[in-house]
């Protein structure tokens, strides 16, 4: 049979990624706007690394960049047949409908509201060296320098499969992560503020987020000189009153938005000396907007 190559760009265009890989019990462990995220099908992946855009309907796996194309490529590489065969396989399955499978597994993808994982297993926490983690953190504006200060590459499993982020263990003892596919952080347990502490300090650095923070750090050049405070949430800023309430002096690098200008109000309604710092990213949400698009 001969593939004409209006047939060829129809088949690219119509036959999708998703549900080729959903007619083989294959689906995604993590979505964020329109990307995708896979154990890769093509290789043996503890964390998922395989990436689906389905907008332009292409495939790439992180752990091998020789690993990416349309999707007669890749199914040459997982049938192992010629483009000639992969084109008469597509033309042959009936792949142009969405599967109801793959729609109820997307849903069962949404995280809850507060966006906590309760049931869970931390596999692993070690230096950052995942490929996708890094160029995450350099995306950004972070220096990997600063980054393998205070951040960690953190692997979990539940029901739903093995993922991984970067992030920290809050004052709780439980965990935040973020990727490139996470629009918010995810939360692992308990929920809870993280405590930079320096000795003998007697002033506090809020934040609400830990890239506002690492942030602070790359536009000063320097390290922390005093306690810094990451409130994961500006909903947890009760969690930290009580470090708050004896430093003669808060400097404040909340997000310049209601939420954070009521959280700032709150702590000098509670007679706290605040000092708004957010002055420095006014123009910006916060202050790794700031860092990333000036």
């Amino acid at each position: 049979m001969k593939i004409s190559p209006e047939q060829i760009k129809e088949l690219k265009q119509k036959v999708r990624i998703e549900n080729y890989l959903s007619g083989k019990g294959i689906y995604p462990t993590s979505k964020s706007g329109i990307y995708f995220m896979y154990h890769s099908p093509l290789r043996d992946d503890s964390t998922p690394s395989f990436g689906v855009n389905p907008t332009k309907n292409t495939f790439y796996d992180l752990g091998n960049d020789s690993d990416k194309g349309n999707i007669i490529e890749l199914v040459m590489r997982m049938e192992s047949i010629s483009f000639a065969e992969a084109c008469q396989y597509l033309d042959s399955q009936d792949f142009m409908k969405e599967k109801e499978n793959q729609k109820s597994h997307f849903l069962s993808l949404s995280p809850n509201p507060n966006n906590e994982i309760k049931n869970y297993e931390v596999t692993a926490v070690k230096d950052l060296q995942h490929p996708a983690l890094i160029r995450y953190v350099e995306s950004r504006k972070i220096t990997l320098h600063t980054a393998f200060s205070y951040l960690k590459e953190i692997h979990y499993k539940n029901a739903k499969g093995k993922f991984f982020g970067v992030g920290y263990q809050n004052d709780s003892e439980g965990y935040v992560l973020r990727s490139e596919i996470m629009k918010k952080p995810i939360n692992l347990g308990h929920t809870g503020i993280k405590t930079f502490a320096i000795p003998d300090s007697k002033s506090v650095s809020i934040f609400e987020g830990i890239f506002d923070f690492l942030s602070a750090i790359e536009h000063f050049k320097s390290r922390p000189r005093c306690t810094a405070i990451i409130l994961n949430s500006v909903t947890n800023l009760s969690k930290a009153i009580p470090q708050l309430t004896g430093a003669t002096t808060i400097y404040s690098y909340l997000d310049n938005d209601e939420a954070g200008q009521n959280a700032t109000k709150k702590m000098r309604d509670a007679g706290l000396n605040v000092l708004d710092q957010s002055n420095i990213y006014k123009r910006y949400k916060d202050f790794n907007e700031y860092l990333t698009k000036r």
